[in-house]
């Protein structure tokens, strides 16, 4: 057929379907009109039209492409065969034929491939959904049934993963997928098989099987956990998980979450049976956490955490969030707060799982106010804060030994007046420490004290022009001086309920009180001295810096007499220099060097130096030495070095590591060393995690592997939020495949 005969032939098309409309009085389907078109158009029985070669039929957003169209106005019901192309606005059918009634949408196309766009909850895959299938049926605008199907999110040409399905049904609109005798095929291997699967491409929840986890480590062995998720209702949810450990045996966990918009909370349980490793019966672990808005400022809640023994964290579990814990907290609270007060009436106790016992505060009350006065320009003349707390304090029955009880009331009025301008501030301040003892098995029954400390804080801004190498820089110069004084008054046969001399440092070192707690006033009368030199450049970025500090003591600390504090650095004339600095070498190029130098005895107290080399996000090298030197106790000293860094290896491939070394001891404290690999429409993420327990001698190794799948979810070691605490913990700053910017992702894939 020539050229002129085609464009001749899709005239009387239009020209026809016209006519033919008119005549039959067919109205159009969902108020679109029905338009058909081909190269050779033929009316049968003045019903029918019959398009062939080049045919299309449109409506709307939809539009069918083929060799042959048959479309019947009366009974809206079309047939098409020869290369079926069936077109919507988010997705696209290929097949050899279609039957279809387009007044229902429903029908059927034999040997169908397809694609659908999703509305992907993880950008960082495709998102489009692509595959094929024996038959499928048209079940609606948004609604498909497939029968021995296969349906991937990797781009064409790419079929490293399937799953493939006797039955599939595809919710559009929902974005779910069902999907009967599943088995899912990865680089042409099965590795998981289901008689019922369902699963979701955006974030709205629904029951059913979680992705099962797999994995190893060498106090557990060989474990693996399958995961079933109930959506109770839109504000609650819970979880049953079903966990094979090789080394112990079987155990069982459950946790049901609830979130409403005056409160929410959530009860877990683990619990196993007969642990086959450690020969012990009924080991679990149990919280319940809740927390109310009450209204009008008030707050409520509780939160109890109880386990079976003192090393289940250490067997259990590989995070050192939760092998580090030594205390189970159990309290209840109820809290007030407005614009210028706060309180908290609280009870708490604990479960120890060593043998340090932290008095228990059965029942505790705080109430802190505090307010700022202000004159007619803006300027705060001064400002007032009270601390008010009446605790009543007693050892955990597990306390081996006597040791004192009782309950205790302390109060801290103080008033500060803050003269501040653009070129410095001068800030006095008046302070009385008031405390009040009733108590059991102590030296006293009562004791009262009443201890004033008055202190000024004073420190200028200077700034200067400067050029250095053709550029321009703000240099500052920010010196400081902080007086106190306190007098002395005995408190030796006072307990330490809640308190510790903390060392000092850069922020600690501008206070009153080197003590935490309230059982403890420093006497002191002390001078702090420091400055802060700063060049910034004209781009506002900070690139060079440096701080000094030190305290001197005018008159000795006479609470430091005590013998618990004996060899306490504390109880020299001065205290140890702080030196600090830091420079911005280059972009991503950044050093620190923190020093707390001990005069007296020409010697280096603390030291940290580190060097951080960030260019890009994904791209981060981290190197460190830690330095402590305890004086009173040198098994306490600490010498570490610390390497910890993350970065792409080209071709999708990245690596990420820790090397975290005790000098001292000359041990391993910590390492971690991976590998994650990007393949575009999945990922997976191997990681070794060496870890040394605070509760054993036996250290705990951990293989952590994760597969993730376009948006599917991940197949791997524990959960997918394990994995990223132990990255963020270990490698701070590092990026996963979904925080990485997409530029940067396609750029590791060259």
């Amino acid at each position: 057929m020539s050229k002129n005969l085609t464009i001749y032939s899709r005239f009387l098309l239009a020209l026809f379907a016209y006519g033919f409309a008119s005549t039959l009085h067919a109205e159009p389907i969902n108020n679109e009109q029905v338009v058909i078109e081909g190269d050779v158009l033929e009316n049968i029985l003045d019903r029918k039209l019959k398009a062939s070669g080049n045919a299309i039929l449109s409506r709307g957003n939809q539009s069918i492409e083929a060799n042959v169209i048959e479309y019947d106005q009366v009974s809206e019901e079309l047939y098409a065969n020869g290369n079926v192309l069936l077109k919507t606005k988010s997705s696209q059918i290929e097949g050899t034929e279609l039957e279809l009634s387009l007044d229902s949408n429903t029908g059927s196309i034999p040997n169908a491939s397809f694609t659908s766009i999703l509305n992907a909850r993880n950008p960082k895959f495709n998102n489009t959904l692509r595959g094929t299938a024996s038959l499928l049926f048209i079940e609606g605008d948004s609604k498909k049934r497939l029968q021995n199907a296969s349906i991937t999110t990797c781009e064409a040409g790419q079929n490293d993963w399937f799953i493939n399905a006797s039955e599939l049904e595809i919710n559009e609109r929902s974005q779910r997928v069902d999907a009967t005798n599943a088995e899912l095929e990865f680089k042409g291997f099965p590795i998981l098989f289901s008689p019922y699967v369902n699963f979701s491409f955006n974030d709205d929840r629904k029951s059913g099987f979680l992705v099962p986890s797999i994995g190893s480590t060498s106090r557990s062995g060989f474990e693996t956990a399958i995961p079933y998720y109930f959506n109770l209702s839109p504000t609650s949810d819970a979880t049953i998980t079903p966990r094979y450990l090789g080394k112990r045996g079987t155990q069982v966990s459950g946790e049901y979450r609830y979130l409403n918009g005056d409160f929410f909370g959530e009860t877990s349980l683990e619990y196993l049976p007969t642990d086959d490793a450690s020969s012990q019966d009924n080991r679990y672990y149990a919280k319940i956490k809740h927390a109310h808005d009450l209204g009008n400022g008030f707050t409520a809640g509780y939160n109890v955490e109880k386990v079976s023994d003192d090393n289940y964290f250490a067997d259990m579990s590989s995070l050192i969030s939760v092998t580090s814990q030594v205390n189970l907290n159990q309290e209840a609270f109820l809290n007030y707060s407005d614009s210028n007060w706060n309180a908290q009436l609280l009870t708490q106790k604990f479960q120890n799982l060593t043998s340090s016992s932290p008095y228990e505060r059965l029942p505790s009350l705080t109430v802190n106010h505090g307010k700022l006065f202000e004159d007619a320009e803006g300027f705060t003349t001064y400002e007032t804060n009270t601390n008010f707390s009446l605790t009543q304090f007693e050892r955990n029955n597990d306390y081996v030994g006597t040791s004192p009880n009782g309950a205790r009331i302390t109060a801290r009025p103080t008033l500060s007046i803050p003269l501040e301008r653009p070129y410095g501030f001068v800030t006095p301040k008046l302070a009385m420490d008031i405390k009040y003892y009733d108590l059991n098995d102590a030296n006293v029954t009562s004791k009262d004290l009443y201890i004033p400390t008055l202190s000024f804080d004073s420190g200028l801004y200077l700034d200067k022009k400067i050029s250095f190498k053709e550029g321009t820089f703000t240099q500052t110069l920010e010196p400081r001086i902080f007086y106190s004084y306190t007098p002395y008054e005995d408190q030796s046969m006072l307990p330490m309920f809640d308190t510790a001399l903390i060392d000092l440092n850069a922020q600690s070192i501008f206070s009153e009180n080197q003590f935490v707690g309230g059982d403890r006033v420093m006497d002191s009368h002390q001078v702090t001295v420091g400055g802060t030199t700063r060049f910034i450049d004209s781009y506002g970025m900070e690139r060079l810096s440096g701080t000094i500090a030190q305290r001197f003591y005018i008159g000795d600390r006479k609470v430091l007499n005590e013998s618990q504090f004996n060899n306490s650095s504390a109880q020299n004339d001065s205290s140890d220099l702080f030196l600090s600095a830091s420079a911005l070498i280059a972009k991503g190029l950044k050093l620190n060097v923190d020093t707390q130098y001990n005069l007296d005895e020409s010697s280096t107290n603390r030291a940290t130096i580190g060097a951080k080399y960030n260019p890009r996000p994904g791209k981060l090298l981290n190197a460190g030495y830690r330095l402590i030197d305890n004086p009173a106790n040198s098994a306490n000293d600490i010498k570490q070095i610390n390497i910890a860094g993350q970065w792409p290896l080209g071709s999708g491939w990245s690596s990420v590591g820790r090397y975290n070394y005790d000098l001292k001891n000359s041990s391993i404290i910590e390492s971690l060393a991976g590998v994650e690999f990007d393949a575009g429409c999945w990922s997976a993420s191997v990681l070794l995690h060496s870890l040394a327990l605070g509760t054993t001698e036996k250290r705990n190794d951990t293989l952590f592997f994760q597969l993730e799948l376009g948006g599917l979810g991940s197949l791997g070691t524990g959960s997918q939020g394990s994995l990223t605490e132990v990255l963020d913990r270990n490698v701070p700053g590092s990026f996963g495949l979904d925080q990485l910017p997409e530029s940067y992702r396609n750029e590791n894939q060259k």
